[in-house]
């Protein structure tokens, strides 16, 4: 069994709104993964798995602090952006990654592909093993190494032109901290298309 802790302390996309992430919750009960909705951040420290989904309060240094204990001790951590920076959540995670010494940063960008893409060019499709993703609204992560989840060659980050980006990465540091340029990509209009609920559920098993 996987335990969630999902981070309401820093104005998230909360997993109890029913209309943006009830089919997560159900898709993940019948895997015998359980979510829970955290409130008080030292709470966190009590799960396995912890996401940060689209942060829109700044984490105080001692909470960037529990966050480096917290991954050294074997947790997965999981920060979930947006495209453009949208609300500064972009900017707000790159401070976190700066002050934990993470090479790794969110462009302020947004991964755009005409030619794979799931009927708009805004949602592009995405490599994560042998599956197809669909990754809407996503900025680019910069990094050469540990990505999980790659773009296909016709997809170019607006407005910088970059090509080949990635979408998400994963680093070991004792246990595994996994950046996303989209926290949309499992909510529930894109969990059902191509292969996002497979991403969706390994990001939260154990």
């Amino acid at each position: 069994m996987s335990v969630v802790g999902w981070d309401a302390s820093h104005g998230e996309f909360t997993i109890e709104d029913y209309y943006y992430f009830s089919k997560l919750r159900k898709f993940a009960e019948k895997e015998d993964i359980e979510i829970y909705e955290i409130k008080n951040f030292n709470k966190l420290g009590e799960y396995d798995i912890i996401v940060f989904n689209y942060p829109e309060k700044d984490f105080k240094s001692q909470e960037i602090n529990k966050i480096t204990r917290w991954l050294k001790a074997g947790k997965r951590i999981i920060f979930a952006a947006y495209y453009s920076n949208m609300d500064g959540v972009s900017e707000r995670i790159n401070k976190v990654l700066t002050r934990m010494n993470v090479p790794v940063r969110i462009n302020n960008d947004v991964i755009m592909d005409p030619e794979n893409n799931y009927n708009d060019i805004l949602f592009p499709k995405g490599k994560y093993k042998d599956y197809t993703v669909v990754m809407p609204c996503s900025a680019s992560v910069a990094a050469k190494d540990n990505i999980i989840i790659s773009s296909f060659e016709s997809a170019r980050c607006h407005p910088t032109g970059l090509e080949n980006p990635a979408f998400g990465v994963k680093l070991n540091m004792g246990g595994e901290l996994i950046i996303l340029g989209t926290c949309v990509f499992w909510d529930n209009y894109a969990i059902e298309i191509e292969d996002n609920k497979m991403l969706a559920l390994d990001l939260l098993k154990i």
